[in-house]
């Protein structure tokens, strides 16, 4: 097998230049803050650089098992440039989130018959053939749009174009496309002298078929992968956050009814190993280095077999990153490269590996013994958010030193871990690492004695939807709050969310922050009259205001942004810092959210 050396940029945590020499995979293990994903990260920023030849013979696809900001934020930048310089559909570097996972796993079923999406889905009775081995059943719905700065866009290339200059958006391949498209499927006569409302449509494979993908010179993939990303990225045509896909599940039994399944009704893990087995489907070219940042983070010990026995065929070449044993194993250890502060160890003796993998191990369940000891358990992303809720909590509701040093101690019967939980889309299972993470915790004392009663899984919400606060799937702050028998004692997990994006939110407070920073705010979200940043108003009276609901991820920067440079100093996260920010807030301005999670901890956590 031939041996690849990869050359590496520096990265935040390792200043130098490195050198990975590999065959076909290299798999990433090191701790938590290792710097892992930071050098996947590093060769996805190097290859979207303007200019840069690093990586100039490899097409990069890159993959992460979250809703991953930094990622995403890059490769809407880059296709924002792409387009500007009408390279739009020659790109050869890409990020997909789960986002696009039904378009992914639609175009990969209708487009190759024999790829690993078809094979999966043939395997569990998912889909029905015609004669040409054409997929019938599956179907793919979306809305589409056209705006009007896309309109001015088509004007200004027809008034170019008229004065000779024929390298206009209007002749590339991209907007030939859509033009086919929406003449075929929404309105024949549309002809881009307005904007074209928004329309629902749905795709099968005898539809796509009908549709004519045009394709630039040196385009690197298919026609179709260029237009659809380039199309669904920052809602530019396709409304991305609509996708819905549905299968036929045939009956196995005589006399029942086929059953129509959406994506959602499958598992997490037939969900994510669809959403991979796409990525390879469409994209596996000798050229093609995969970047998968822990893809094996959402699936059973059976699946990541699968998965692995799929990286080691493919024909190209793959990077992972895993924190999981199943996977260490599978990987084999000639492909195992230790990560320390961002840096390969290369030279790395055997015992130096198994050491390693010995501490993922033993780390783990030494932490799983130390939580065992405590009554009260709280899951949160971050530590310092136990932190900010426990000043605000205290602001809010303590009014003398007695009440504060009460709630002091009521607060110190918890202990926090840090346990991430990001969500990307509603068609993720909400506060999935959380949930792993309590029932590998509720299986490990099961056998052993233990003084835990409560497990709070408190989620940042991320994009998880308001309409789904305050039904099964999260009441309050609070959902799913399911009970379980250890020896012959109870544990009770809670799943929690907050209604804002994350605790930070909790703290843009008027009155603590200067005015320059409520204009910005108040200017970047676009408030209406009852959700703009007030003194004197939470702002709780308004879920439907942006700052409340889902965030794009500039905005969900800028609030972190203005809210860190209060809360913050040169090391980090400074509790004397937030503390004396939050002495600041008139108790009104401070979020009932605040008081009913309080209220909820003290309301379950007593003695059973």
């Amino acid at each position: 097998m031939t041996v690849t050396r990869l050359a590496l940029p520096p990265n935040t945590l390792f200043l130098q230049p490195q050198e990975l020499v590999f065959e076909k995979i290299a798999t990433f293990i090191g701790g938590n803050g290792s710097g892992k994903s930071t050098i996947l990260k590093s060769i996805f920023d190097e290859k979207l650089k303007p200019g840069s030849t690093l990586y100039q013979d490899y097409k990069v696809v890159c993959f992460s098992s979250g809703q991953n900001e930094s990622y995403s934020e890059r490769f809407a930048r880059y296709l924002n440039s792409e387009r500007k310089d009408k390279r739009a559909l020659s790109l050869d570097c890409f990020y997909y989130d789960k986002s696009l996972a039904k378009l992914l796993i639609f175009l990969s079923t209708t487009s190759n018959p024999n790829g690993l999406v078809r094979n999966f889905l043939k395997q569990n009775n998912y889909v029905v053939e015609n004669e040409f081995e054409e997929d019938e059943t599956t179907k793919i719905s979306f809305k589409v749009k056209v705006d009007k700065a896309y309109i001015g866009q088509v004007e200004q290339a027809n008034k170019d174009e008229a004065k000779g200059n024929n390298d206009v958006i209007t002749n590339k391949a991209y907007h030939q496309t859509l033009s086919n498209f929406i003449n075929r499927l929404v309105d024949e006569s549309y002809d881009f002298t307005a904007p074209l409302e928004q329309a629902s449509i749905q795709l099968s494979q005898s539809i796509i078929s009908n549709i004519s993908f045009e394709a630039d010179e040196h385009t690197s993939f298919d026609s179709k992968i260029m237009f659809f990303t380039q199309a669904a990225d920052n809602d530019y045509f396709i409304v991305k956050n609509s996708f819905d896909i549905e299968f036929l599940k045939v009956a196995e039994v005589e006399g029942e009814a086929d059953k129509v399944l959406r994506l959602e009704d499958l598992s997490d893990g037939e969900y994510q190993l669809l959403f991979l087995y796409s990525l390879i489907d469409l994209f596996d070219k000798e050229d093609t280095l995969f970047l998968f940042d822990e893809a094996d983070s959402h699936l059973h010990y059976k699946n990541i077999d699968n998965l692995w026995s799929v990286f080691k065929i493919i024909k190209g070449m793959a990077i992972t990153t895993t924190h999981l044993l199943d996977s260490i194993s599978k990987s084999g250890i000639e492909r195992l490269k230790v990560i320390d502060r961002g840096e390969i160890k290369t030279g790395a003796k055997i015992s130096y590996l198994a050491s390693r993998l010995k501490d993922l191990s033993d780390l783990n369940n030494a932490q799983l013994k130390v939580m065992s000891i405590a009554e009260n358990i709280v899951f949160m992303d971050d530590e310092d958010d136990w932190v900010i809720f426990k000043l605000l909590a205290i602001r809010k509701l303590a009014k003398t030193l007695d009440e504060v040093a009460t709630m002091n101690r009521f607060f110190s019967r918890f202990i926090v871990i840090k346990q991430e939980s990001s969500y990307g889309s509603n068609s993720e299972e909400f506060g999935y690492s959380k949930l792993r993470y309590s029932e590998r915790f509720a299986s490990y004392i099961e056998g052993h004695h233990h003084n835990t009663e409560n497990v709070y899984l408190i989620c940042d919400r991320d994009e998880f939807l308001l309409t789904d606060i305050g039904n099964e799937k999260c009441i309050l702050l609070i959902s799913k709050d399911s009970t379980k028998t250890f020896n012959n004692k109870k544990l009770s997990s809670h799943l929690l969310s907050w209604r804002r994006r994350e605790i930070k939110h909790y703290l843009m407070c008027p009155s603590a922050l200067t005015d320059n920073n409520i204009e910005e705010l108040n200017e970047a979200f676009n408030l209406g009259l009852r959700s703009k940043l007030v003194k004197g108003h939470a702002g709780d009276y308004s879920t439907d205001g942006e700052y409340n609901s889902s965030l794009a991820s500039v905005k969900a920067d800028l609030v972190k942004g203005i809210i860190d440079s209060y809360i913050k100093d040169d090391v980090g996260f400074c509790a004397k810092r937030t503390e004396d920010f939050i002495k600041k807030i008139p108790l009104e301005e401070i979020s009932e959210d605040i008081v009913k999670l309080y209220q909820y901890l003290e309301a379950t956590s007593g003695k059973k």
